[in-house]
C-alpha cells in the first residue's frame, strides 16, 4: 500500500480526472460506462484504491483516449 497517495498515485489521479472531464462525464457516468460501481470510481479518484494495468487501460479506452498519452502525462 505504499504507492497509495505517492506523487505517481496522485500524478494518476489526475490524468484520470482530466481525461474524464474532457470527456465532458461525470463519476457516475464513468461508473456506468466501465459498468462498476459508483464507489469504484469514487475510490480511484479520493486516491483510497489503486487501479491496475488492465482497469487503466479500460478506463482510458472508455474515455476516449490511448493509455500510453494518459501515461505520458503522469511521467511528464
Amino acid at each position: 500500500m505504499k504507492q497509495l497517495r505517492s506523487p505517481k498515485h496522485r500524478a494518476l489521479i489526475s490524468v484520470v480526472v482530466a481525461a474524464r472531464k474532457a470527456a465532458g462525464l461525470t463519476q457516475r457516468q464513468l461508473a456506468a460506462k466501465l459498468k462498476r460501481s459508483n464507489s469504484f470510481v469514487w475510490k480511484l479518484e479520493a486516491g483510497e484504491r489503486q487501479v491496475n494495468v488492465l482497469e487503466f487501460i479500460e478506463i482510458a479506452r472508455v474515455l476516449g483516449v490511448k493509455a500510453s498519452a494518459l501515461m505520458a502525462d503522469i511521467e511528464g
